[in-house]
């Protein structure tokens, strides 16, 4: 009888019919938490709210819903009032949530249907691809947008970093410049195209994250084959390198940890910087989040296995999921970081699709999944 049943069970296997609910948190990418410590994340579609006790709440599908927010958000900060600021391609909506959660959606800059780089007042000024956005303590905002309608009107009048510009033996990098312009919004609402004292524009290149350190400057975490944290001085307009080894290698990047002189990156993408002045950032590739602190680099959270070269000649570690000591804890694709009042680490796991947190102790645990 038993031969018969298994007979029957391989050759008429039975189909179940349930299906796998969709993960609450689909891949997050962007985090900030505001002044009560609520923290906001982008999904693949809309964004969330999770309370400090862990109250996940989709303000995407509150009822009474102003303005559109079931979409692809390519950024998201907030100000000191708690208002979140998100980015659709050129366009940059102002996010008020109500203390019962429900969202109220407006643009704050760039024109519908209009793909342009016009500065001035922000009723008025354009943008065309706006690829990351930070702000500051004063309410600036800055972003991130391509250059490409007007980089024919520029020529040569502008700066970049040495690393890429000025080094013949990187003359490959010639065919793969991936310039930007840095825009500003000010809190007054000005917007205006940053240049060095003399007019040049300041263009960095490769830069896949940006954020303001404590004198104003801009820290950025340089992607591709640059592979560097770098700096630019807002006031002169010149670039320096933080840490890592601009454009050391093309192929085969390494992970070293130490003195900030001999520190390599492979895919260095969301940065931030936090109270103490220390510079943190997600190494997306390595599954790791990284600090640098005190002339120094060392891995803060993440110890996905590497692989080898001959594996993937691009760099990468293999994806993991696991709570516990920050050193031993693994992540699949981490993207965006925040801190709260209290020094936990917020981390958007994309491709576990959750919420991870570090507390100040080192533990990493899941905060919302």
């Amino acid at each position: 009888m038993k031969y018969f049943i298994l007979l029957a069970a391989l050759l008429f296997p039975i189909h179940s019919t349930a299906q796998t609910a969709p993960p609450r948190v689909s891949e997050p990418q962007h985090v900030v938490v505001d002044s009560k410590d609520n923290v906001f994340a982008t999904l693949k579609y809309g964004i969330i709210k999770i309370t400090p006790d862990g109250t996940l709440i989709n303000i995407t599908k509150v009822p009474g819903v102003i303005g559109p927010l079931d979409r692809i958000w390519r950024n998201l900060i907030i100000d000191s009032k708690d208002n979140l600021y998100a980015n659709d391609g050129n366009l940059i909506y102002k996010i008020t949530v109500t203390a019962d959660n429900k969202a109220i959606a407006k643009i704050h800059a760039g024109q519908q249907y209009t793909y342009r780089l016009e500065d001035g007042p922000i009723s008025t000024a354009g943008f065309n691809i706006i690829d990351l956005m930070t702000i500051d303590k004063h309410d600036n905002i800055y972003l991130v947008d391509s250059y490409d309608k007007i980089k024919a009107t520029i020529g040569d009048n502008f700066v970049t970093d040495s690393y890429y510009k000025n080094d013949p033996a990187k003359k490959f990098l010639k065919y793969s410049a991936h310039y930007s312009v840095i825009r500003k919004i000010s809190a007054n609402g000005m917007v205006s195209t940053l240049k060095t004292p003399d007019g040049k524009y300041i263009l960095p290149n490769d830069i896949d994250g940006i954020a303001i350190d404590d004198h104003g400057d801009i820290v950025y975490a340089a992607n591709g084959f640059a592979r560097f944290i770098g700096k630019i001085d807002l006031t002169t307009g010149s670039f320096s390198s933080i840490a890592g080894q601009p454009y050391k290698r093309e192929w085969c990047p390494v992970y070293t940890q130490g003195a900030i002189s001999q520190a390599e990156f492979v895919s260095p993408e969301t940065i931030i910087t936090n109270k103490g002045g220390e510079i943190i950032f997600t190494d997306q590739r390595l599954h790791r989040v990284i600090k640098i602190a005190n002339g120094k680099v060392s891995t803060l959270a993440g110890n996905n296995i590497i692989d080898p070269c001959g594996q993937n000649i691009g760099g990468r570690a293999q994806e993991g999921y696991k709570d516990g000591k920050a050193l031993t804890a693994l992540f699949n694709f981490p993207k965006g970081i925040a801190y709260d009042s209290k020094g936990t680490l917020f981390i958007a796991d994309m491709s576990n699709h959750c919420i991870r947190k570090l507390s100040p102790d080192g533990i990493v645990s899941t905060f919302a999944k």
